[in-house]
């Protein structure tokens, strides 16, 4: 009877330790920086130093290419969203693919809704289901 109650309790255990909701694994998948490779399925210009970086308390700071962006995001399963009213930006300018790239960037962004994990890369989609943008880990 002794035993059966410790492999009982050493099986819950290890469920205990594996059942990690999608919330807590997006969550702490998430955190760090990541490396912009496509926005809305195109792959950024080689000399973009676009990123995005997710860090405890919920900010999120970035280059949209030109502009170094700050701002707060949250996470609720696997919803991701970049909370609008939190956001700012430097304002320098770039050279005009840049600038260009870094304007999408700043638009797309917003309209995140969902993120994916997939293959060691976080896909970002819309409200849609469109890919916004696909970043690897720095």
């Amino acid at each position: 009877m002794k035993r059966q109650f410790i492999i009982g309790v050493i099986a819950l255990l290890l469920t205990s330790c594996q059942a990690v909701s999608d919330h807590q694994r997006l969550q702490t998948f998430i955190l760090g920086t990541w490396k912009v490779e496509y926005i809305m399925g195109l792959p950024i210009i080689d000399r973009s130093n676009a990123t995005l970086n997710f860090s405890e308390g919920n900010k999120v700071t970035g280059n949209n290419s030109c502009n170094n962006f700050f701002g707060k995001y949250s996470v609720e399963g696997n919803k991701v969203k970049l909370i609008h009213a939190s956001m700012g930006s430097t304002k320098m300018m770039c050279i005009e693919s840049l600038m260009r790239q870094a304007d999408l960037v700043e638009n797309v962004i917003l309209l995140v809704t969902t993120a994916e994990i997939k293959a060691g890369r976080l896909n970002l989609f819309d409200y849609e289901g469109k890919s916004l943008l696909i970043l690897s880990r720095v």
